[in-house]
Parts: C-alpha cells; sequence; structure tokens
C-alpha cells in the first residue's frame, strides 16, 4: 500500500510521539508510508526522532500558535495535499489533523480516507485557551470542521468503545476500536531501589508521566502531598499552556514545593528509568468528557514497568481495566488509595503481562487490516 498519512502535530519533533507515529513506524517495514511534517515553531529548537516514514514538508510560514499555523499554511496546504496524492499514487489516507483533514476531502477524488479519532477534538483545541472567549470560538469552529471530516471519512478508527458510542451518537458509522499501547521492547525493567538511586530519590515517589496541560489534574496530587509520605515526580513538558506554572505555584503556597521533581522532557525511550522509580504511576485527569472516553497510552507506560497505576476515575479507563487499577475521585480518596497501595504487596509481573497485550505491533496489525479492507 502507499498510505498518506496525516498527523496531528509535528512528526518527529513534538517531545511526546503519540499512536499514529508508533503505528506507522512499524506499518513502513511492509509498505509506503508517507507522512506530512507540520514543522511547528514551537518544537524547533528540539531533538527530531529518528522515523522509517517518508515525510513531507508543507511548512511556508512559522507560527507557535497551532490554530496560527494550521490557518496561515492552509493554502499551501491544499495544493501540497493534492499533489502528493497524484506524485505517490497514494492508495488510502489516514487522518487525524482538523484543518487539513478537512483540506484532503477537497481533493482526494476516489482515494478512500479513514479519520482516526483519537482526542476529543473540540474540547482538546479549546483547552489551549483556558477560560477565553478565543477558545470558545475555537471550539465550536473545530466541532464544525470535525464533523464535516468524521461525516466524509470512507471509515473511523478511535480508542474506545466510549468514543465508538459518541460517534454513534452525532450518526456516524463504520467505526474500528483500536486502542492505544505501548512498545514493551523499549521499556526495561530496573528494580525500584536502583532506579530512585540513579535519579537521587530516596522516598516513596509517585510519579506522573505526559504533556503539562490544563486537561491534565495534578491539583489533586498537590492538595494531597501534605498529608502523605511520598514525593511527586513530574517527568514531561509544558507545550502550549502555563499549566506548569500554575501547579508550581500551587505547590508554593501549600508549602510543598519541596516535595515535587519537575524534570521536563524525557526522550520515550528513556522514559523506563523514571517510571520505574515510580512507587506509583499517576493517570490524573480533570473529569471532562475527552477524558471519560478515552484511555491514554501513559497508562500503558506504567504498567509495562510493573508499576500500579492510580488513575482519576473514568469511565473508558474502568471499562477497559477494571479492577486492574487503582481508583480516586478527589483529594480524600487520593491520600487513602495512596496509602493502600503503598501498604499492598503488588503483583507487578501482572501488570507486565497486561501491557504485552498492548504491544503497538499487535495493534498495528489490527490497523492495517482494517486499511488494505478499504484499499
Amino acid at each position: 500500500m502507499n498510505v498518506l498519512v496525516i498527523p496531528t502535530t509535528d512528526w518527529t519533533k513534538h517531545p511526546v510521539p503519540n499512536r499514529l507515529n508508533f503505528i506507522f513506524d512499524i506499518m513502513a517495514e511492509k509498505h509506503n508510508v508517507h507522512v506530512i511534517n507540520f514543522k511547528l515553531k514551537k518544537f524547533k529548537d528540539q531533538k527530531p526522532r529518528s522515523t522509517k516514514c517518508k515525510l513531507h514538508e508543507v511548512t511556508v510560514i512559522d507560527a507557535n500558535d497551532p490554530s496560527s499555523y494550521y490557518i496561515f499554511n492552509s493554502i499551501f496546504h491544499f495544493f501540497k495535499l493534492r499533489s502528493i496524492l497524484k506524485k505517490e499514487k497514494i492508495d488510502i489516507v489516514v487522518s487525524a489533523n482538523i484543518l487539513p483533514a478537512f483540506l484532503i476531502n477537497l481533493v482526494k477524488g476516489k482515494t478512500p480516507i479513514v479519520f482516526d479519532y483519537l482526542d476529543h477534538y473540540e474540547e482538546s483545541a479549546a483547552t489551549y485557551y483556558p477560560d477565553s472567549f478565543f477558545g470558545n470560538i475555537v471550539k465550536h469552529g473545530v466541532r464544525w470542521i470535525i464533523r464535516y471530516n468524521l461525516k466524509k471519512a470512507d471509515s473511523l478508527i478511535t480508542v474506545t468503545n466510549e468514543f465508538k458510542d459518541f460517534l454513534y451518537s452525532i450518526d456516524v458509522k463504520n467505526i474500528h476500536v483500536i486502542p492505544n499501547g505501548v512498545d514493551t521492547s523499549v521499556f526495561g525493567i530496573i528494580p525500584k531501589e536502583i532506579a530512585k538511586n540513579n535519579l537521587g530519590l530516596e522516598e516513596n515517589i509517585i510519579g506522573y508521566v505526559g504533556s503539562l496541560e490544563y486537561w491534565v489534574d495534578l491539583e489533586t496530587a498537590v492538595k494531597a502531598l501534605p498529608e502523605l509520605d511520598a514525593k511527586l515526580l513530574v517527568v514531561g513538558p509544558g507545550l502550549f499552556t502555563d499549566y506548569g506554572d500554575k501547579i508550581k505555584s500551587l505547590a508554593d503556597e501549600l508549602g510543598v514545593l519541596d516535595k515535587i521533581v519537575f524534570t521536563g522532557r524525557v526522550e520515550y525511550s528513556d522514559l523506563f528509568k523514571y517510571i520505574s522509580a515510580m512507587d506509583i504511576g499517576l493517570n490524573p485527569l480533570k473529569h471532562e468528557m475527552k477524558n471519560q472516553i478515552t484511555v491514554g497510552g501513559k497508562i500503558f507506560n506504567y504498567l509495562a514497568c510493573g508499576v500500579p497505576v492510580l488513575s482519576s476515575r473514568m469511565v473508558a479507563v474502568e471499562n477497559l481495566l477494571g479492577n486492574d487499577l487503582y481508583y480516586y475521585d478527589d483529594v480524600k480518596t487520593f491520600v487513602k488509595s495512596v496509602k493502600n497501595i503503598l501498604e499492598t504487596q503488588q503483583d507487578n509481573q501482572k501488570y507486565i503481562d497486561i501491557a504485552k497485550s498492548f504491544d503497538w505491533k499487535n495493534i498495528e496489525t489490527k490497523y492495517e487490516k482494517v486499511l488494505e479492507s478499504l484499499v
């Protein structure tokens, strides 16, 4: 197959690789995978990851703000997409973006389009402009474009049955559920005490891996720290908002800033060195629709290292993983759950085995079958 992928963001420089990176780098070993490479100015100084896919550069105008970037470059994107479809004899397009996915519908001809609905985009886009009039405009604009893209697609792939039910509710059909996963081949296992020593840590460690954005609920963890004999390890960068600064300010107000370690960006291949030092891995999410109906990859990252997971109580997470995870509802139950986990003997191998069933190689096989059926 000749596959064209329109990803959500910069393919090689975004600090946090997403599902399409993993799936299509595996698929590129068997098929010709072409990727639109959106070079966002925000990430220009980041070290690029390697990829087996063929990248197509489409940036004419630099912009830090993601909305501005796609709007300013839209005309060039339109002509570039049309050219790639013809020149590379593309058999199928997989899109997970907003405006570029709208543009591909205008030039696709008879080429089938698959939309990977990996996030509730209207909420995610608005989150970059918290509590603002512009954010509200973005939300409604993205909603209109996304629903157009969903209904024009020949097929959809989403990450949970809850997402599938949502898509059915807005009259979208032909939906396949393929979950998020983990690359277990790069997640080595380091004995906890050695991992802590390597990072200069000694205490009980509750940890978070991921971007620092407003859909995350690190507030509850920070508010719980005064009652816990533990430190909070935060592994990941701030991207487009000041959420990380807000968390630091809250910690300072509560007098617990010295109980938090911020590492900034860490390469995916090095994450296991940090996760292995954690006694508990956090999946802390605010109670928004986008969080209720998805299951992110960080959960599987923790499990791959044999670390128990404490998550906000989210519908899709509970339905998929049930009692294999721990849950909290507020500060009180967060404190109670942390103490319970620290006092309970954990079956680390069980967590590792769960992660193996969600390995990206298994998930890529399912993805490939969907694409081949359409071609």
